[in-house]
Protein backbone atom coordinates (compact mmCIF):
# COMPACT_ATOMS: atom_id res chain seq x y z
CA UNK A 1 0.00 0.00 0.00
CA UNK A 2 2.80 2.26 0.67
CA UNK A 3 4.41 1.71 -2.56
CA UNK A 4 1.30 2.68 -4.35
CA UNK A 5 0.93 6.04 -2.31
CA UNK A 6 4.58 6.47 -2.90
CA UNK A 7 3.75 6.10 -6.77
CA UNK A 8 1.18 7.83 -7.03
CA UNK A 9 2.61 10.96 -5.44
CA UNK A 10 5.79 10.36 -7.72
CA UNK A 11 3.31 10.48 -10.57
CA UNK A 12 1.45 13.69 -9.75
CA UNK A 13 4.80 15.37 -8.80
CA UNK A 14 5.95 14.70 -12.31
CA UNK A 15 2.92 15.43 -13.74
CA UNK A 16 2.58 18.95 -12.17
CA UNK A 17 6.47 19.65 -13.23
CA UNK A 18 5.32 19.48 -16.72
CA UNK A 19 2.31 21.32 -16.56
CA UNK A 20 4.15 24.58 -14.46
CA UNK A 21 6.74 23.97 -17.18
CA UNK A 22 4.27 24.21 -20.05
CA UNK A 23 2.75 27.06 -18.17
CA UNK A 24 6.16 29.34 -17.81
CA UNK A 25 6.92 28.59 -21.17
CA UNK A 26 4.26 30.52 -22.11
CA UNK A 27 4.68 33.41 -19.15
CA UNK A 28 4.47 37.06 -20.26
CA UNK A 29 4.88 40.34 -18.14
CA UNK A 30 2.60 43.09 -18.67
CA UNK A 31 3.57 46.43 -19.05
CA UNK A 32 1.61 50.02 -18.97
CA UNK A 33 3.66 53.02 -18.98
CA UNK A 34 4.24 56.12 -20.79
CA UNK A 35 7.10 57.06 -23.05
CA UNK A 36 8.70 60.19 -22.19
CA UNK A 37 9.20 63.14 -24.49
CA UNK A 38 12.23 63.83 -26.85
CA UNK A 39 12.43 59.90 -27.90
CA UNK A 40 14.59 58.87 -24.43
CA UNK A 41 14.50 55.13 -24.10
CA UNK A 42 12.09 53.40 -21.65
CA UNK A 43 11.97 49.78 -19.88
CA UNK A 44 8.65 48.53 -20.40
CA UNK A 45 9.32 44.81 -18.67
CA UNK A 46 11.53 42.46 -17.57
CA UNK A 47 12.33 38.92 -17.38
CA UNK A 48 14.25 35.68 -17.71
CA UNK A 49 15.28 34.59 -20.93
CA UNK A 50 14.73 30.65 -20.56
CA UNK A 51 15.28 29.50 -23.80
CA UNK A 52 16.62 30.22 -27.36
CA UNK A 53 13.03 30.95 -28.80
CA UNK A 54 12.13 34.08 -30.34
CA UNK A 55 10.52 36.57 -28.12
CA UNK A 56 7.34 38.25 -28.61
CA UNK A 57 5.46 41.59 -28.20
CA UNK A 58 1.82 42.39 -28.31
CA UNK A 59 1.54 45.58 -28.08
CA UNK A 60 -2.37 46.92 -26.86
CA UNK A 61 -1.93 50.66 -27.10
CA UNK A 62 0.28 53.46 -28.34
CA UNK A 63 -1.57 56.72 -27.33
CA UNK A 64 -2.59 59.23 -29.65
CA UNK A 65 -2.32 57.43 -33.04
CA UNK A 66 1.78 57.73 -32.11
CA UNK A 67 3.97 55.38 -33.02
CA UNK A 68 7.14 52.97 -30.87
CA UNK A 69 10.60 51.71 -31.52
CA UNK A 70 10.85 48.69 -29.82
CA UNK A 71 14.07 46.49 -28.99
CA UNK A 72 15.43 44.03 -26.68
CA UNK A 73 18.17 44.97 -24.09
CA UNK A 74 20.36 42.18 -21.85
CA UNK A 75 21.85 45.15 -19.38
CA UNK A 76 22.95 47.52 -21.53
CA UNK A 77 23.58 45.65 -24.47
CA UNK A 78 21.47 45.52 -27.35
CA UNK A 79 20.41 41.77 -28.44
CA UNK A 80 18.23 42.17 -30.65
CA UNK A 81 16.93 44.18 -33.94
CA UNK A 82 14.65 47.54 -33.44
CA UNK A 83 10.91 46.90 -34.67
CA UNK A 84 9.98 50.31 -36.18
CA UNK A 85 6.96 51.61 -36.10
CA UNK A 86 4.79 49.66 -33.12
CA UNK A 87 1.32 50.60 -33.51
CA UNK A 88 -2.02 50.36 -31.42
CA UNK A 89 -2.70 46.60 -31.61
CA UNK A 90 0.41 45.43 -33.36
CA UNK A 91 2.35 41.99 -32.23
CA UNK A 92 6.12 42.11 -33.30
CA UNK A 93 8.65 38.93 -32.58
CA UNK A 94 12.35 39.42 -31.90
CA UNK A 95 14.95 37.20 -32.76
CA UNK A 96 17.45 37.48 -29.51
CA UNK A 97 20.65 36.82 -29.41
CA UNK A 98 22.42 33.42 -27.83
CA UNK A 99 23.79 35.45 -25.22
CA UNK A 100 21.00 36.49 -23.31
CA UNK A 101 19.38 32.84 -23.06
CA UNK A 102 19.36 32.15 -19.10
CA UNK A 103 20.03 36.05 -18.01
CA UNK A 104 17.44 38.91 -17.63
CA UNK A 105 16.35 40.73 -20.30
CA UNK A 106 14.45 43.93 -21.04
CA UNK A 107 11.86 45.14 -23.16
CA UNK A 108 13.01 48.93 -24.00
CA UNK A 109 11.23 51.51 -26.34
CA UNK A 110 10.71 55.22 -27.62
CA UNK A 111 8.81 57.31 -29.43
CA UNK A 112 9.57 56.34 -33.02
CA UNK A 113 9.35 60.28 -33.58
CA UNK A 114 10.48 62.86 -31.55
CA UNK A 115 8.03 64.71 -30.32
CA UNK A 116 7.42 67.28 -27.29
CA UNK A 117 4.64 64.83 -25.51
CA UNK A 118 4.72 61.74 -23.30
CA UNK A 119 2.94 58.86 -25.13
CA UNK A 120 1.02 56.01 -23.51
CA UNK A 121 1.82 52.57 -24.26
CA UNK A 122 0.50 49.12 -23.06
CA UNK A 123 0.76 45.55 -23.65
CA UNK A 124 2.77 42.27 -22.92
CA UNK A 125 5.92 40.63 -23.48
CA UNK A 126 7.09 37.14 -23.58
CA UNK A 127 10.10 36.41 -23.52
CA UNK A 128 10.18 33.22 -25.13
CA UNK A 129 7.61 32.47 -27.46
Amino acid sequence: MKEKIKMVTTLIAFISLIVVGGVSAASYVTYATVLPRFGADTELASANKATNSQSKVENSVVGKGYKANMWIQQGSKKVSATALNVTDNDTRYFTVDQSAVGKKVSLVAENASFTYVTVDIAGKFYPDK
